[in-house]
């Protein structure tokens, strides 16, 4: 519960004080890719769980290697805040009035959602 509220309370760090410039940059488009993101990245970690519950398997992300060992608390901190610094970077790059600011997410979900896919696969065979 200490990861979500600490996650939340960051989110709030990226809206703007200033109501007019929140209603440009971070509107529904802005907050619906970077859910999307966030659900994807969820849905990688949990499939890579459920794959190492049920098989003799290892994670092949070397990035990822040494949390998943830790448990879920080390792994959603570390994934929280990537993920935080990504929408930091996303609201900037929509900031600056660029109509492809949606590509980094998008992206980024993809990748995970195939990351995800791939572990579930993996664990369907075993």
């Amino acid at each position: 519960m200490k990861l979500v509220l600490t996650f939340v309370l960051a989110l709030l760090l990226l809206v703007p004080a200033n109501a007019e410039a929140q209603d440009k940059v971070a509107d529904g488009k802005f907050w619906a890719a970077n859910i999307f993101m966030v659900g994807s990245t969820v849905y990688d970690v949990e499939s890579s769980y459920f794959v190492l519950d049920r098989c003799n398997c290892r994670e092949a992300n070397p990035l990822m290697k040494s949390f998943i060992g830790s448990g879920r608390p080390t792994v959603y901190a570390a994934i929280a805040a990537t993920d935080v610094a990504m929408m930091v970077v996303i609201y900037k790059i929509k900031k600056r009035n660029d109509k492809l600011w949606w590509i980094l997410p998008v992206v980024v979900t993809a990748v995970h959602s195939v990351a995800g896919t791939n572990n579930i696969r993996t664990a369907i065979r075993f």
